[in-house]
């Protein structure tokens, strides 16, 4: 919708067929041969195609490793501007699936001569749509803990889901330099202190293991939400980051407390 508002065309590619703000939509696109020409034609990509808490590697391999793989082989050497969110802790050789899927996305798009790689850790959005990251930091009832799984002491800077949104679009119209780029929120918390801040108050907070929560669908998506929470290892480089792209960062203040979970 950002780039339609800045007047560019813009072709979304789908795997479902789906209603959206672009000039065109084609689906199934990693098997579709008009993506592949659209892409060829497009000045800039902004890829957003992923997979979170899913049991198995080849669920990651696919939704990350083999769209990247495709949106490389499209690109060829061409300079155009191709826009990848990553994780503060992708790593190919990790052992946890979701961080290893995009540090292996990022090795096939970091040669393109326009690629313009974003690491972030969490993302969040505030009310009344959070997203799961600030959903799991919410009492769960009144008077009930919040309960945490990891280390309530590591610290992250979350970024705002806006300002993820306004540097996709500086980047694909053509903002900063190509490269590998660290981004996250203008404060840093523990995990803890931010479980106090989403909520408004000061909260009982008890920690467990991913094995307490029964559901294994539950413990793969805790899993790949542990996997986001990592600090910058400079924040004046991702404040350096957002003035390099244009972008004022937003505070947390702006998106939390969090309205309480509906009965």
């Amino acid at each position: 919708m950002l780039l339609r508002d800045s007047g560019v065309h813009a072709t979304a590619l789908v795997r479902s067929p789906a209603t959206l703000v672009a000039d065109e939509v084609v689906a199934d696109w990693t098997d579709n041969p008009r993506s592949a020409e659209a892409i060829a034609a497009a000045d800039a990509v902004v890829l957003l195609t992923g997979v979170f808490g899913a049991g198995d590697w080849s669920a990651y391999e696919r939704g990350m490793v083999d769209t990247a793989r495709h949106i490389a082989r499209a690109v060829g050497v061409r300079d155009t501007r191709v826009v990848y969110f990553s994780s503060l802790l992708a790593d190919a050789a990790s052992d946890n699936w979701y961080l290893k899927a995009k540090g292996m996305a990022e090795q096939l798009l970091k040669p393109l001569p326009g690629s313009v790689i974003f690491r972030l850790g969490p993302v969040v959005r505030g009310s009344p749509q959070p997203l799961p990251f600030e959903q799991a930091l919410l009492q769960p009832a009144p008077d009930a803990p919040v309960v945490l799984y990891g280390d309530e002491k590591r610290t992250s800077r979350p970024i705002n889901l806006g300002d993820v949104a306004t540097i996709a679009e500086a980047a694909a119209l053509g903002a900063g330099k190509p490269g590998i780029y660290e981004l996250s929120g203008p404060e840093e918390h523990s995990l803890g202190q931010l479980a106090k801040l989403a909520n408004g108050a000061e909260v009982a907070i008890r920690t467990a293991p991913l094995q307490a929560l029964a559901c294994p669908a539950l413990q793969h998506t805790v899993r790949d939400l542990l996997a986001r929470i990592a600090a910058p290892r400079d924040a004046q480089a991702t404040a350096a980051t957002a003035a390099e792209f244009g972008l004022r960062l937003t505070p947390l203040s702006l998106a939390w407390p969090l309205d309480a979970v509906e009965a």
